[in-house]
């Protein structure tokens, strides 16, 4: 098995440095045997000298640095996705995909419908960022709305990778938001990443299976970390307060990182709500309609029990400090986790 190179050196642009090295792994794999695709971005070839410099080294004439005009970047994309190239295109923050609305949802999206015979495989990058006025807003939800938008949120280095693989050998349009917030984790660390390991669109992971009954807890991108912690931190107090000791073999939740918004492993999501017969939903989007809310509503009508946590339909604060209060805190999945325990 072929393990991928250790992470690169922090850049001034770096956030979890794990997540960016695995796409930039990801992207350079695919380049190597795909001539045909291509990066697009406000800086791109700075942001590439940075982040992933074995880019630059080896497909300098393939990234290409576009006009501060966002709309103006994915409906050139798109262009070109029509004449046979792979467009990955960098909004760099999700406020910017506002900016290019209209070609996104009018053009890229459409695409495929409008020409089945001529589909084009196109991936537009955006991150969750922090600290300013103009960056941070969660809108995940809003685009799994939009018809001919695969919406996926990796929180993991291999998630990132599989997903950024399989999104390139898709003839379809994926949307792939990042999570700048998460931060590195050594367990996910020492992961082995595979050369070639591709994640499929569609399916989640089961990340810690419980027994029969019990909460599915289900989440995705920067609260998946969160979750866990709340989890471990609650079977530990609902275990030493019932039996004086922690007995880590008796873990009565099961944590499912969705992996992909849209579509939704609703496969995955049946089998966990027919072994707990509870669910739990965390998202770091706002609550209102949601994807919480569009699991929520399958579980009311298949008699499943089911509580949301989600942010307020809040503009994120600009200062750091803040930022953090408005996702849910572990404080209040542990709450709700011991609320449907006790239900």
């Amino acid at each position: 098995m072929q393990l991928l190179p250790p992470p690169t050196k922090p850049s001034p642009f770096s956030r979890n440095h794990l997540i960016r090295d695995s796409i930039g792994w990801a992207l350079h794999a695919a380049m190597t045997e795909d001539a045909s695709i291509h990066l697009f971005g406000e800086g791109c070839q700075v942001k590439v000298h940075y982040d992933h410099p074995e880019i630059e080294r080896d497909f300098s004439s393939r990234c290409h640095t576009m006009p501060i005009a966002e709309d103006a970047i994915v409906n050139f994309a798109v262009g070109s996705a029509l004449m046979g190239v792979k467009p990955v295109v960098d909004i760099i923050s999700s406020d910017f995909l506002y900016r290019a609305m209209d070609a996104i949802c009018n053009t890229a999206a459409k695409a495929n419908f409008a020409r089945p015979d001529l589909p084009i495989t196109m991936v537009i990058r955006a991150e969750f960022l922090t600290g300013g006025p103009t960056t941070g807003q969660r809108n995940e939800a809003l685009f799994t709305h939009i018809p001919g938008l695969n919406v996926v949120v990796p929180s993991t280095p291999r998630d990132a990778y599989g997903l950024m693989l399989t999104a390139l050998n898709t003839p379809e349009v994926t949307l792939f938001l990042e999570d700048r917030e998460i931060e590195d984790d050594g367990y996910f660390m020492s992961e082995d990443l595979e050369v070639g390991a591709t994640v499929p669109l569609g399916k989640g992971l089961v990340r810690d299976m419980g027994p029969r009954g019990g909460v599915a807890v289900l989440t995705y991108g920067v609260m998946r970390q969160r979750v866990e912690e709340a989890v471990h931190e609650a079977q530990y107090q609902f275990y030493t307060s019932a039996h004086d000791r922690f007995d880590p073999d008796s873990v009565d939740c099961s944590v499912i990182d969705l992996r992909t918004l849209y579509p939704l492993d609703w496969d995955l999501i049946r089998k966990a709500a027919d072994r707990t017969g509870a669910l739990l939903i965390v998202e770091p989007d706002v609550a209102y309609a949601g994807v919480g809310a569009e699991i929520a509503a399958w579980a009311g009508e298949n008699r499943v029990r089911v509580q949301r946590l989600g942010a307020p339909k809040v503009t994120v604060p600009a200062a750091k400090a803040l930022q953090g209060d408005i996702l849910p805190s572990k404080e209040a999945i542990i709450a709700a986790i011991r609320n449907m325990r006790n239900a």
